[in-house]
């Protein structure tokens, strides 16, 4: 059985083969901050591993986690929003906040 969460990655990766997603203004100021191009983004959406689900607020989210081209880790918040999925943000993963365990990272 596929639970809701599962069918929303499925969802989010054949949405990401066309783009079909929204990347929020300030999810494009902080990808210019952080150095995350969109070819990142849009890489993360096909491929990212799934960290985290965040229920609170508004909006349902999840977490994905990816690399940039030059290898360095990199998250993106996802709120699972009709008719499209918004990229509300990306991070840099934060010393202290996660634990690292190997490939995924783990909030503390």
């Amino acid at each position: 059985m596929t639970s809701w969460l599962e069918a929303w990655i499925v969802l989010l990766r054949e949405i990401g083969r066309t783009r079909n997603y929204i990347i929020s203004r300030h999810a494009f100021d902080r990808m210019g901050e952080r150095d995350i191009s969109e070819d990142d983004v849009h890489r993360c959406s096909l491929t990212g591993q799934y960290i985290e689900f965040q229920g609170h607020g508004r909006d349902l989210k999840i977490l994905l986690q990816s690399e940039c081209d030059d290898g360095s880790p990199f998250y993106m918040v996802i709120a699972l929003a009709f008719p499209r999925p918004v990229i509300v943000t990306v991070c840099r993963f934060a010393d202290g906040i996660w634990d690292d365990l190997g490939a995924m990272k783990k909030r503390k």
